[in-house]
């Protein structure tokens, strides 16, 4: 029998909600002058280089990794200011060093890309767009809900943010079971049987076109979730299996609530910001936005996804 969580979880490491937005010391970090130093006496070869030819980077990245990703709020913030000393070359490669350090880089599409970048190129989720190829908000889901095993972590790294708009949202799915506990506790068993999620085409001669899998999972004495509502009413359609009414209810229920204000944590990356979570339990999404005119200016971040050998090791 599969286990499920039935009580509510009071750690507030775990189950936070909107007031972490004020208690930025809990995820903002930054990289100290010594660590600086070391990036810049290789800085001529940062694109070469290894985890382990910057120990002092080294240790610090996994020391984020064992406070914030295991122990603490599931993601934190590197601020950018940091590294203005850096050309924008150098800051891609430091970002991905610091994605290796914390796992190995996830291939993200049939085009073989492990940095993807996400911006506006003019579709529409409507009309079949993926969402990191619009300016549109809402959505809020985990990354790859459709793989069977999905990244551990999400790393965004913001070259420009939007004219207007394009916040940053996280959310806690620990503060998600919390709620439905209390509010809607006829609705959890839903969410831990299995849905289809449509994989995007993205699969092999003989292979499903969807997984198969639960939006909550509770093993180890851990929470983990998948969500990406529109992945979930295209695979149904794909399997013919429509969804029940009630089904239908308890999804409506939770895109509601992953909708209010009290939920999200929000944060306005800025240019240079890098941020990492635990793609297991953190939610994320943005506010729609309003992109600048010039090619130049437009909002654009660049994603990774990491798998941690060491998760929760």
């Amino acid at each position: 029998m599969e286990e499920t969580l039935d009580k509510t979880i009071t750690d507030a490491h775990l189950a936070w909600d909107n007031t972490l937005t004020d208690r930025k010391q809990n995820f903002i970090v930054v990289l100290d002058s010594e660590i600086i130093t070391e990036l810049i006496k290789r800085r001529n070869e940062l694109d070469k280089l290894t985890q382990d030819d910057l120990p002092l980077l080294k240790n610090a990245v996994l020391g984020f990794r064992k406070k914030i990703l295991f122990e603490g709020v599931g993601l934190f913030v590197i601020d950018g200011v940091c590294l203005k000393n850096f050309s924008l070359k150098e800051k891609i490669a430091i970002y991905t060093l610091i994605a290796k350090i914390l796992g190995e880089l996830i291939v993200q599409n049939i085009r073989q890309e492990k940095i993807v970048e996400i911006k506006d190129i003019g579709k529409s989720m409507k009309t079949g767009g993926r969402y990191h190829e619009t300016k549109e908000g809402g959505s809020h889901h985990t990354d790859s809900p459709q793989w069977k095993d999905v990244p551990d972590y999400l790393g965004l790294f913001c070259v420009h943010n939007a004219k207007n708009g394009g916040t940053n949202l996280f959310l806690s799915a620990y503060a998600i079971h919390n709620k439905i506990l209390k509010e809607k506790s006829e609705f959890l068993h839903i969410f831990y049987e299995k849905f289809h999620f449509d994989k995007r085409g993205e699969f092999k001669d003989g292979e499903s076109p969807t997984v198969f899998e639960p939006i909550f999972e509770f093993k180890d004495e851990r929470l983990y979730f998948r969500y990406l509502r529109n992945y979930i009413d295209a695979g149904h359609d794909i399997q013919n299996q429509p969804l029940s009414k009630l089904q239908k209810e308890a999804l409506t229920y939770l895109d509601n609530l992953m909708r209010r204000d009290e939920m999200i944590m929000s944060y306005d990356l800025k240019p240079d910001d890098m941020v990492f979570s635990d793609n297991h339990w953190i939610v994320h999404g943005r506010t729609s936005f309003e992109d600048h005119d010039d090619e130049n200016l437009k909002r654009l971040m660049l994603r990774t996804w990491v798998r941690d050998q060491n998760y929760r090791k």
